[in-house]
């Protein structure tokens, strides 16, 4: 575009523009810009709040904080003094739990304690003289009814009056229903609840036994007669004291009641889940003492089972708290009774072919372990001499060093509480000793005699000497003795024990430079065999690694 070119568009622009009416009239934007001016500071004048006087400001602050303490105080009273609903309703419904529980138990323990005391057949003033009822009345009395003291241990433990009710409603059992409890226990019961469970039965029992043996002192003069003799109050309280599992017991004429749960005709059966080695406990309340002056009561062969009972029972328990005066009964039993056996009796007088054949067995095991080695002393001596220093110089302080020696020593407490035989040097030489006294005389009276610990422990010996010929004699035919893992010598081996009461299981541990060897234990499972006489004797049915 060239410059007479612009030049008439720019005038023709001009021309068009002045033809244009105008659309903005300035008087007007001035007038309007002027009324909304005008219409702001009338706003503005409206809007503005006068100041207050300085005086007007200090009174109003002096108010508000007064207001402000004031309603603090209030808050804080009603804080102090009213404690939170929700705080007051919980203290209200613990608090009502309890009255409503103790109403019911005040119906059960009356009852409970009522039943308890038909049951026995005793008179209410007579009742409460016992110690098992005395204790039972003062923790109803002194826990039950203690509201402040229950209520406070509601509020810790949910579970606490449960567990108070049965407490209290326990204490008022008699023993029948004491003994009755071992049916609760699933298995068989381990050392420590055993001993538990005795000391409750013992301190239960021991009162009431003695009720009924001083209801006979009107009755001395029948109770020698036959019983189709005797009155019916005496056959009442005869009947009733059965019940309870006791027995009347005549010593030297001496007529009195004992406790006799587990080894009588009627004991129940679930009786068996006890612990074997606190049977000695429950046998010495069955049958007192052994002896009648010097003279056994029972056989010899009788009076020893009982001795061997009181041997684990003694080795495994030589102080019971609370029960330490039994233990020292129980001692005095057990030192005496072995005294006159060993010395011979009445019935089998010393050195005679029934004393020798008794001190023979004792020597192998028969009668427990305790005098097992004072036994091989006198015989040893017996045949060499055909008497024994051994056996003159015998008191009962030997004897109990014995069976101190045979708990430190010889016996090792297993994981169940029980004890296990330690094979150490001492048990080696009583095994050699009574391997050596078999292989000479090839007696088999000598393995009828043994129990399953010794069984297993000449077994132990015989294999490890490589003498197949007597350890086959301890195997049923069942047994493969060529399968058996081979060693040399009993020395491979650490503690015999039995898993459970009856000795029908037993494991021989080994020792740990021994284990790829022969692993970490042999299992021997045992039953019986009959002899030639038709009695039974102990043998291995199954051995496993």
């Amino acid at each position: 575009m060239d410059d007479q070119q612009f030049n008439q568009r720019m005038a023709l622009l001009k021309k068009s523009y002045e033809r244009m009416e105008s659309e903005l009239d300035p008087q007007q934007v001035i007038q309007q810009i002027e009324n909304e001016d005008a219409i702001r500071e009338s706003h503005e004048i409206n809007n503005t709040v006068p100041k207050s006087s300085t005086k007007w400001q200090k009174h109003a602050v002096w108010i508000a904080s007064i207001a402000s303490v004031l309603l603090v105080g209030i808050l804080m009273s009603s804080y102090m003094f009213h404690p939170s609903t929700s705080v007051h309703s919980d203290e209200e419904k613990i608090e009502s739990s309890y009255e409503e529980w103790f109403l019911s138990l005040q119906k059960k323990y009356l009852e409970k304690r009522e039943k308890t005391r038909q049951e026995l057949n005793i008179p209410e003033q007579d009742f409460r003289k016992l110690s098992f009822i005395g204790t039972a009345d003062n923790r109803y009395n002194d826990k039950a009814r203690n509201k402040k003291l229950v209520v406070n241990r509601m509020m810790d433990n949910p579970k606490y009056l449960v567990e108070l009710e049965q407490e209290i409603l326990d204490n008022l059992q008699t023993p029948r229903e004491l003994i009755e409890q071992l049916n609760t226990f699933e298995n068989s019961m381990s050392y420590e609840e055993s001993r538990y469970f005795f000391s409750n039965y013992f301190y239960s029992t021991k009162d009431v036994l003695q009720y009924y043996t001083n209801q006979l002192s009107p009755y001395t003069s029948v109770l020698a007669q036959k019983e189709k003799n005797y009155p019916k109050e005496l056959n009442q309280l005869i009947a009733t004291a059965k019940k309870q599992y006791f027995e009347l017991s005549n010593v030297g004429n001496n007529f009195s009641f004992r406790a006799n749960p587990i080894f009588q005709k009627n004991s129940p059966a679930y009786a068996e889940r006890l612990h074997s080695d606190i049977l000695g406990l429950f046998k010495y309340l069955a049958t007192g003492s052994l002896l009648e002056g010097e003279n056994l009561r029972f056989s010899a062969e009788e009076t020893v089972r009982i001795l061997k009972l009181y041997e684990r029972t003694l080795i495994m328990d030589l102080s019971i708290a609370g029960l330490d005066f039994l233990l020292r009964d129980l001692k005095k039993e057990f030192e005496n009774t072995w005294l006159v056996l060993l010395k011979g009796t009445e019935d089998m007088s010393r050195y005679s072919p029934e004393h020798i054949e008794f001190l023979t067995a004792a020597a192998n095991g028969k009668y427990g372990e305790s005098m097992r080695l004072t036994a091989q002393f006198i015989v040893e001596e017996y045949n060499a001499n055909k008497q024994s220093k051994t056996l003159d110089i015998l008191t009962t302080k030997d004897i109990w060093l014995e069976l101190l020696n045979l708990r430190d020593k010889v016996y090792i407490e297993t994981e169940d509480g029980s004890a296990g035989l330690r094979i150490d040097f001492r048990w080696i030489y009583q095994t050699e000793a009574l391997y050596n006294s078999y292989i000479t005389s090839k007696d088999d009276t000598i393995l009828d005699s043994l129990n399953p610990m010794n069984v297993v422990s000449l077994f132990l010996y015989a294999h490890g000497k490589g003498d197949q010929e007597t350890a086959k004699r301890l195997l049923s035919q069942e047994v493969d003795l060529s399968k058996m893992v081979q060693f040399e010598g009993m020395e491979h081996f650490t503690i015999l024990y039995a898993t459970d009461a009856s000795q029908t299981t037993i494991k021989a541990g080994v020792k740990p430079e021994s284990v790829q060897l022969i692993g970490q234990h042999l299992t021997f499972q045992l039953g019986t065999a009959t002899t030639g006489k038709g009695e039974k004797r102990c043998i291995i049915t199954a051995i496993s690694e």
